[in-house]
């Protein structure tokens, strides 16, 4: 089976971008392949702040499903500079089990995986 790493760059709730890769990971697993990684840049790192909570028209919140892809094994990284950046200081503020790394994080994902999907505005 095939591995999969995700670069995400835009934040929740602005585009599509981070039902998608939450979806497309699911199914990568759902179908046996591997996701090494998801990798959150620029406004990506807003995707794995714990507080972000949506109005009333979405049923799942989308940090809550990103929790839901690292308890099955799926590291969700973000980018310290560009959180740092975005006022988002200290790794309490990120989901459990997310956590801040630098692009040799990024450069990992795509050195183990066969494919990277790239999701930019």
């Amino acid at each position: 089976m095939g591995k999969i790493a995700f670069l995400l760059m835009t934040s929740p709730y602005t585009f599509q971008n981070s039902d998608t890769v939450i979806k497309l990971a699911q199914a990568a697993l759902k179908a046996g392949h591997e996701v090494t990684g998801v990798y959150l840049y620029t406004d990506g790192v807003y995707n794995a702040v714990k507080a972000i909570k949506p109005s009333d028209d979405r049923d799942r919140n989308i940090a809550e499903l990103f929790g839901e892809l690292i308890e099955k094994g799926i590291p969700v990284v973000s980018c310290p500079i560009c959180a740092q950046y975005r006022g988002v200081q200290a790794e309490e503020q990120l989901l459990n089990g997310s956590k801040f790394d630098g692009l040799g994080a990024l450069s990992e994902f795509v050195e183990e995986a066969d494919r990277i999907l790239i999701f930019t505005s």
